[in-house]
């Protein structure tokens, strides 16, 4: 009957509400189920709507106290969400889960119980799939999910609604109806009480099939993410930044890709974002045209430069400019500099805005612009803001290691040795 996914060692902690769902599930565990456990509490939360919610929770507190179970009671204060006319459902599942989080950890258990059923599973299906919400996340309620530090279980998610009541009359233990279930100006009980019904009463329909669609839509995001994690394992590369290989990506399917952006976002900037700035930044990295940044946070951008897609912290390079002696070696970031027998101090530092080169060509002074030249060698923007400019007085003598003046080539050399070799200095 009850699908069981946790540990006999572990310690579970079930969310239970007075209502037949999950004191059918605390039956269970008090009974048959009782050695499939280390210990088992109680959560109970008083919303102090219903005139009933103290009833309640003197019931499940007295019933816990018999059974020797421990019993934890919450009491929310909804007042200013009731007030401000702000949606009950939604806050009070928010500060329900923010005090299981506390409690969680309180009393060290391993596993949060709650007792979505079958039932609950077809109407959360089709909520979703009503209202757009499909594609990036399971479509149904997860058997088994994992949070902060613990785990929520769900083992009567393949139990039927008539099976529940079906049990509750055969060991007829008491129970509580919630009354705001039967008002159908909320979304979920219309779905529940008049939608899905109406479905079933016609032979050729059922309702079984939100089951086979949750299952349909589950095996193929489990592919998606496979080719994903294939993805990134061969084309991306991992330094101080998110390096991509630019043309692999842009010959992934859509699904693929949206499913790369969203582990990327989650291991690195920690936040999601939407399918539409998805396809705004795929439509950037699609133009091989120019080179582009794309600020995605306060702290990240991605850089598209030529055939790489760069991921990377939004911050000021932090070298500092400094003088260089003659024979002397000195890391500036990625790059080493070597210098033989110059004849006064050399100054380098990072690009500046209206940098230019001067040199001579049959005898005639020509000027450059740095920027173009990096252009011209195709260098990234990532690699740009962070290439040593070296000085002489006050001419530039030197960009990287794609340009030098000629009258240096001899007495300086600059060398890129990237992340590896700062790492084996430190």
């Amino acid at each position: 009957m009850l699908k069981v996914t946790w540990q006999q060692e572990d310690d579970l902690a079930l969310a239970v509400s007075t209502g037949i769902d999950s004191m059918s599930l605390l039956h269970m565990l008090n009974t048959t189920y009782k050695d499939t456990y280390h210990k088992l509490i109680c959560l109970h939360v008083n919303h102090g709507l219903r005139e009933a919610s103290r009833e309640e929770a003197e019931f499940i507190k007295r019933f816990c106290e018999k059974h020797h179970i421990e019993i934890y009671i919450k009491t929310l204060d909804l007042s200013e969400t009731v007030s401000h006319n702000k949606s009950i459902q939604d806050i009070s599942r928010q500060m329900r889960y923010e005090w299981f989080d506390e409690m969680m950890k309180q009393t060290g258990s391993d596993v949060l119980l709650t007792a979505h059923h079958m039932d609950d599973q077809k109407e959360t299906i089709a909520y979703r799939l009503f209202t757009g919400r499909i594609g990036r996340a399971p479509l149904g309620i997860q058997q088994v999910q994992k949070r902060n530090d613990y785990m929520i279980c769900r083992p009567l998610l393949n139990v039927s609604k008539s099976f529940i009541k079906q049990y509750q009359q055969e060991i007829d233990f008491k129970y509580y109806e919630d009354d705001s279930n039967k008002d159908s100006k909320y979304t979920r009980n219309y779905l529940r009480n008049q939608l899905l019904p109406v479905i079933e009463e016609r032979q050729e329909f059922s309702t079984d099939h939100l089951l086979d669609l949750n299952q349909w839509m589950n095996d193929a995001r489990e592919l998606i993410i496979t080719v994903a994690d294939a993805f990134i394992a061969k084309e991306i590369k991992l330094s101080d930044h998110v390096e991509i290989n630019r043309d692999a990506f842009n010959q992934l399917n859509d699904l693929v890709k949206v499913q790369v952006l969203d582990q990327l976002m989650a291991q690195y900037v920690k936040r999601r974002y939407s399918e539409k700035s998805y396809k705004e930044w795929m439509h950037v990295f699609n133009n091989f045209s120019k080179q582009s940044v794309i600020p995605i946070s306060d702290d990240w951008q991605f850089i598209v430069a030529y055939d790489k897609l760069l991921l990377c912290e939004d911050i000021e390079f932090n070298v500092n400019s400094k003088f260089i002696n003659r024979n002397e070696q000195y890391v500036f970031g990625n790059w080493l500099i070597e210098t033989k027998d110059i004849a006064s101090p050399l100054f380098v530092r990072t690009r500046m805005s209206g940098d230019r080169v001067q040199y001579y060509n049959r005898g005639n002074k020509h000027h450059k612009k740095v920027n173009r030249i990096m252009i011209d060698n195709k260098i990234d923007i990532h690699k740009r803001n962070n290439c040593p400019i070296i000085l002489n007085g006050d001419d530039i003598i030197a960009i990287g290691d794609f340009w030098i003046d000629s009258n240096f080539k001899n007495v300086l050399t600059i060398t890129y040795i990237g992340d590896d070799f700062n790492e084996r200095l430190d």
